[in-house]
């Protein structure tokens, strides 16, 4: 009861300072103002609230309380006790707790402040938050120290500051490891040489180390992903499907629901099914994954990109339709450039998909496409220098599809001419391997006379190469491929039987 009496005596004075009661109906006028208008600008909000259209001293004061209270709102709201079990709202809850008892400290309740620090810290503990029972400790420290000296207690919060000090400076370095990862990957555009490679690889040795001394909900996760990232990219699926697997066993095993470490875990169980062919695994594991995420989201998004690569490779093509119908359809599509570039390269291809009379015609007819004309899409499309090399190639490779299907075969060897030039100036790294080897097996394809056995011949080695070679799939990369080498050239040569029947 003494903590109530207090929060209720501070809460009175502070409501003594404030003169929010004065605005409170223009605040409640405003409020919904702007829940009944998303478009409202200054001038139209302060016309309606105040007659005049120039910005007044009045309004900006209004507008300045009306921040102040959304916050106070949301801040509220997000910081409720139930959110204790998440590990991403529970650190608002202690926040919140923490302020209090600094408040509360400020105000002369000393007592009461000590006993929500206390609160606060155990809480802290139970959910692995150093940082928040670091500061809890340090309040505490103080008081025992020499406001209410006690030896026992203050030797006992010593000791713990120096764990947590240690626990949070471990989570620090794994903060910095995925960091300094990722950055390397985007810079790289998705290339990272041995020496990068070999860099990332001390880092998940060390973090491995960590999690093993702190389990921690984000050590943990963190430390899983980074380990899953370098197998994926040095193309060891089998161990980056084992790490995938274990790590959702142990964040499933903490008290509090770690979503975001069992969502990252069950996509990459998602992703290293789909890189070891076990696309039937894979689409039950992405079906899981969207479960988690709300639609229209980027995480949506990224995940709507894998699922499609994976039912490609499944031969699921009304799957297929209907994924992409709703992707294109979402309006939320236009707030992601990148997925939205991409996105529109598939809608291209959804329409070849249907020219080749691989969708059934009642989805066709429950989701109807825009009309496609192939010029308008070719006016439509960027096309990038070596930033997006996989995406050009794509471009051009849609260009041939459609001219196969039009057999305006004159054309086809304009655009194959067109890669060629793009390989000589472009694709000459390792890591545009599977780009390279593409090309070449359009060459080949010229050079026998678009004539389906002998083009299947004559590129027998390059088609098992790419076979064999290593999918990019990730959207910051150069050589991201839209649609898989290999689905198109199965294509490309299903195209080229029909034409030569």
């Amino acid at each position: 009861m003494d903590t109530i009496k207090a929060l209720i005596n501070v809460k009175k004075n502070l409501e003594k300072r404030r003169s929010d009661y004065k605005y409170s109906q223009k605040l409640d006028e405003f409020e919904m103002l702007l829940n009944e208008n998303e478009d409202l600008d200054d001038q139209q909000a302060c016309m309606i609230l105040y007659g005049n259209k120039n910005i007044t001293p009045a309004y900006k004061s209004l507008k300045y309380r009306m921040e102040e209270k959304l916050m106070n709102d949301l801040f509220s709201i997000c910081a409720i006790e139930e959110d204790l079990s998440s590990s991403i709202m529970s650190p608002l809850q202690l926040e919140k707790i923490s302020l209090v008892s600094m408040l509360l400290l400020k105000s002369h309740y000393r007592k009461e402040s000590m006993f929500l620090f206390e609160k606060v810290l155990k809480l802290s503990k139970k959910l692995y938050i150093p940082d928040m029972a670091i500061k809890q400790l340090t309040a505490l420290l103080n008081h025992y120290g020499f406001v209410e000296p006690d030896k026992t207690r203050m030797m006992k919060i010593l000791k713990e500051m120096d764990y947590y000090a240690e626990m949070y400076t471990a989570e620090l370095y794994v903060r910095k490891a995925n960091a300094i990862s990722s950055h390397m990957y985007v810079m790289n555009k998705g290339g990272l040489s041995q020496k990068q490679l070999k860099t990332i690889k001390e880092l998940v040795t060390e973090t491995l180390k960590i999690k093993e001394k702190f389990k921690t909900n984000m050590i943990v996760a963190s430390a899983n992903d980074l380990s899953f990232f370098y197998y994926q990219t040095i193309g060891d699926f089998e161990r980056g499907l084992e790490i995938a697997t274990n790590s959702l066993s142990e964040i499933s095993a903490f008290s509090t629901q770690e979503v975001y470490g069992i969502y990252q875990s069950k996509k990459n169980i998602a992703i290293a099914n789909f890189f070891l062919k076990k696309y039937s695994e894979s689409t039950k594991w992405f079906e899981e994954v969207f479960n988690m995420i709300t639609l229209g989201t980027r995480n949506w998004f990224n995940v709507t990109g894998l699922y499609y690569l994976n039912l490609i490779n499944a031969r699921e093509y009304e799957k297929l339709y209907i994924l992409s119908y709703n992707v294109l359809t979402n309006k939320n599509l236009k707030k992601f450039p990148i997925f939205e570039e991409q996105w529109h390269l598939r809608e291209a291809y959804l329409h070849f998909l249907v020219r080749m009379e691989k969708i059934d015609q009642k989805v066709l007819t429950e989701r109807p496409l825009k009309p496609f004309s192939l010029n308008k899409f070719i006016n439509s499309v960027p096309f990038h220098s070596k930033d997006k090399s996989g995406q050009n190639i794509t471009i051009l490779v849609i260009q041939i599809l459609f001219l196969l299907l039009d057999n305006k075969y004159n054309k086809i060897i304009d655009k194959i001419d067109t890669l060629t030039q793009y390989t000589y100036r472009y694709l000459n790294k390792d890591d545009t391997f599977r780009s390279n080897c593409f090309i070449k097996m359009l060459l080949q394809m010229v050079k026998a006379d678009l004539h389906p056995i002998r083009t299947k011949t004559y590129t027998e080695s390059l088609s098992k190469k790419l076979e064999n070679s290593h999918l990019i799939i990730d959207e910051r990369s150069a050589q991201v491929e839209i649609i898989p080498y290999d689905f198109l050239w199965e294509m490309i040569i299903e195209l080229l039987e029909i034409k030569n029947k």
